[in-house]
């Protein structure tokens, strides 16, 4: 729908906040990974190029870590390229959703799309997330998509792979568990042993009873419950 710009000022499509950014709600909407941004300037505005190139990706396609290309032009980025971070796993056109507040509040609308799995910290396997580009003066969401991270380490050196093994390190302050190198000064964590959660009780396990009942031996001094963007627990990790 075109909407009078007079009344209603410019249209703005942003990249969501949700999945994806962790960025101001007026910005971006998917849920985890992109920097913040408040301003009118914000990073997350989608330039009508970049929309237009939106419409030609497929599943397969790759993004780079922040998601949006900084050329203010492309949408997706050359896989062989070392910008490349994301692979899209779907994207849906015009899914009949609404974004309020940078987020969508019916998060079937996103399983529907993405699988259930979705933004899950599943241990051994890499980050997935959604994301979306919408519409900020309706709300309307424009494309509703989903990624799971290439198996290649970021900027910082941290693999983007949930960590599942013994003797793996990661730090607990990140908004989703990657594998760091032990040596990396950000490391506050290094498991001792992983207890995986049955997807079914994802959304009502207490991770403090499962670390007393199931983390064994006396390596282990804390627990940390691998929480996602919905709240759900895949897995608590006895580390120290």
């Amino acid at each position: 729908m075109n909407l009078n710009s007079e009344t209603f000022g410019p249209i703005r499509r942003v990249l969501a906040m949700g999945g994806l950014a962790v960025a101001a709600a007026a910005a971006l909407s998917g849920c985890g990974f992109l920097d913040d941004a408040g301003t009118d300037t914000d990073e997350g505005e989608v330039s009508n190029a970049q929309l237009d190139a939106a419409g030609d990706a497929s599943p397969g396609d790759c993004l780079p870590e922040e998601v949006l290309a900084s050329d203010g032009k492309t949408f997706a980025v050359d896989c062989s390229g070392a910008e490349a971070f994301w692979t899209i796993t779907a994207i849906e056109a015009d899914p009949g959703v609404t974004a309020s507040g940078g987020d969508i509040a019916d998060t079937q609308a996103i399983y529907d799309v993405c699988g259930t799995e979705v933004g899950a910290q599943l241990p051994g396997k890499p980050w997935t997330d959604w994301n979306m580009i919408y519409d900020q003066t309706t709300g309307s969401v424009d494309y509703l998509f989903c990624v799971e991270a290439i198996d290649q380490p970021n900027a910082e050196g941290v693999v983007p792979v949930v960590p599942s093994a013994a003797g793996e390190c990661f730090s607990s302050a990140e908004w989703n568990f990657g594998t760091f190198p032990c040596d990396s000064p950000a490391v506050d964590s290094t498991v001792v042993q992983v207890v995986e959660i049955d997807q079914a009780e994802w959304e009502t396990v207490d991770a403090e009873t499962v670390a007393m009942e199931q983390c064994t031996g006396d390596d282990w001094t804390y627990y940390i419950g691998a929480v996602d963007q919905f709240g759900r627990t895949a897995a608590v990790y006895c580390t120290n």
